[in-house]
Parts: structure tokens; C-alpha cells; sequence
């Protein structure tokens, strides 16, 4: 073989080499750039999941404080109901002194204790009606008293109250409670 194929052998044998040194450069680049895309794409995938889990859980909480206030307010809101419907009924209890209203005197008085009771507090309207049930009694007045009869006997240690008020407010809870179920029934 002469130098000049000598050299032509070389040259083509050097092309090849840089050929194929090209092409495995070339499918190595292929490569190192398919999975960085991948690793991209993972870590994409993985912020998306992380954000929707954020999000939702974002949302949960909301929902849940969004939820929370809203029975706050509803409470509120029927607390309100409650006291004023309880202002409205013991407003409503002087109605209660009609033409019936000294039978009904009657019956709180024969509910007390047969004591010898000392003092006695009435209505200013219920003086006559308490001289006659508590003839040897100090007779107060409390306009405060709808109706019924405060009583106190043994030196003012033992005291009843049966007046209207008092009745009220020892059944306004199951009262307001059987109220405020119809009226939510109502809404």
C-alpha cells in the first residue's frame, strides 16, 4: 500500500471514529436530555400533586372554618332568639291576671308548705287576695311580681317563691326548648 492510501485509509478510519464518536455523543446527549425531561416532568408531577394536595386541604379548612363560624353565628343567633322570646314571655305574664287569676293565686298559695309564714311578697294588685291567705303576715308589694306569692318563714330561713317569674324560669329551658324546635321547623 502507497502513502497516499495509506493516508486515505487513515483519514476514512479517523472519519468513522469521528462519525461514530458523533453519534454515540449524539444518542448519550439523546439520552442525558430524556431523562433530565424525565426528571423534570417528575418533579413537575410531584409539585402538581403537592399543590392539589395543598389546595385541598386549603380548601378543607376553609370549609371547615366556613362551617365552624356559621354554627357560631347560627348559636348566637338563636341564643338571642331565646333571650328575647324569654323577655317577651315574662312580659307576657302580667297578661295572665284575668278573671281566673284568683283561683290560680289560690292554687300557688295551697302549693307552699303549711308553715306560719312570716313575710309575704305580692304584687301591689294581690294585696286583698294575700291578706286573706296570709292573715297574720307582713304583707310586702313588689311590683316586680306578676303574679304568685314570695314567702319567707322561720326568721327569713326558709324561703319559697312561687310566683310567676319564678315558675317561668324554672321551665324555660325545656320551654325555649320545644319553642325554638317548632320555630326551626318553621325556617
Amino acid at each position: 500500500m502507497g502513502y497516499h492510501e495509506l493516508v486515505a485509509s487513515l483519514r476514512r478510519e479517523g472519519e468513522e471514529n469521528v462519525a461514530s464518536i458523533r453519534r454515540n455523543a449524539s444518542a448519550e446527549a439523546d439520552r442525558i436530555r430524556g431523562e433530565a425531561a424525565a426528571d423534570v416532568q417528575a418533579l413537575r408531577d410531584c409539585y402538581a400533586r403537592r399543590r392539589a394536595e395543598a389546595v385541598t386541604a386549603e380548601e378543607g379548612r376553609l370549609a371547615a372554618d366556613s362551617r365552624c363560624q356559621a354554627e357560631r353565628i347560627r348559636l348566637h343567633a338563636e341564643a338571642a332568639l331565646v333571650e328575647r322570646l324569654y323577655g317577651l314571655a315574662r312580659a307576657s305574664l302580667a297578661e295572665l291576671r284575668d278573671e281566673q287569676y284568683a283561683g290560680q293565686f289560690a292554687r300557688l298559695v295551697g302549693e307552699l308548705l303549711s308553715c306560719t309564714w312570716e313575710v309575704v311578697k305580692v304584687n301591689p294588685a294581690d294585696a286583698a287576695l294575700a291578706r286573706s291567705h296570709f292573715p297574720g303576715a307582713r304583707l310586702e308589694e313588689d311590683s316586680a311580681i306578676s303574679g304568685g306569692v314570695r314567702v319567707s318563714g322561720e326568721g327569713g330561713r326558709l324561703t319559697i317563691d312561687n310566683t310567676l317569674e319564678k315558675r317561668l324560669e324554672r321551665c324555660w329551658p325545656e320551654l325555649s326548648a320545644n319553642v325554638m324546635a317548632k320555630i326551626l321547623r318553621l325556617v
